[in-house]
């Protein structure tokens, strides 16, 4: 169900394929019946497409969290990359305070998006699994900062928001330290 309120290829297709037979009926049969067939599926697939475009699922949100926390990195804002961790994730928090100003941030992006969201008796969390991609200068030694490799991120719904709680960053396939990783730049 999730599947049909996430993407509309699904509903267009099955639209587009019950048209084309209820037209190919009323061109064959010339009557009222086939006619209002046409229409009631036409509608049926617009409305459907509406109420896709309306609803707005965990996992969309989850993934419109990681647009704007990318672009809040991007444009080198910390207090709104701050305001997307989750007060209780301590460490997360301290990891940009201390590596942000380090660095000025020319261009981020993330491609292969997957996301999953689970939801227990602890609340709705969910993992983004991307290709994050970070390129800056490093403010000291001058040095090009440049990182495409797989990130997860790690949030939990809170009062309507999605907040970071922990992230992993992997090189290689092998998770790696962000912070020891931009220390040793400036060494």
């Amino acid at each position: 169900m999730t599947t049909l309120l996430e993407d509309p290829v699904p509903i267009c297709a099955v639209g587009a394929v019950l048209a084309t037979i209820c037209g190919l009926a009323f061109l064959a049969r010339r009557n009222l019946p086939s006619l209002m067939a046409l229409v009631g599926v036409v509608l049926a697939s617009l409305l459907l497409v509406l109420v896709e475009q309306l609803v707005v699922t965990d996992r969309e949100e989850v993934e419109t969290a990681v647009d704007e926390l990318m672009l809040a990195i991007e444009e080198n804002d910390l207090p709104a990359v701050v305001a997307t961790i989750d007060p209780a994730a301590v460490e997360v928090r301290s990891d940009a305070e201390s590596l942000m100003p380090q660095v000025r941030i020319e261009d981020t992006g993330s491609s292969s998006l997957r996301v999953e969201v689970n939801t227990d008796a602890e609340g709705t969390t969910a993992v983004a699994k991307f290709r994050g991609k970070v390129d800056g200068i490093h403010k000291s030694s001058g040095q090009r900062v440049f990182y495409f490799e797989e990130v997860h991120l790690f949030w939990i719904k809170r009062d309507q928001r999605w907040l970071v709680t922990d992230y992993r960053v992997h090189t290689e396939g092998m998770p790696i330290d962000a912070v020891d990783g931009l220390q040793g730049i400036t060494r």
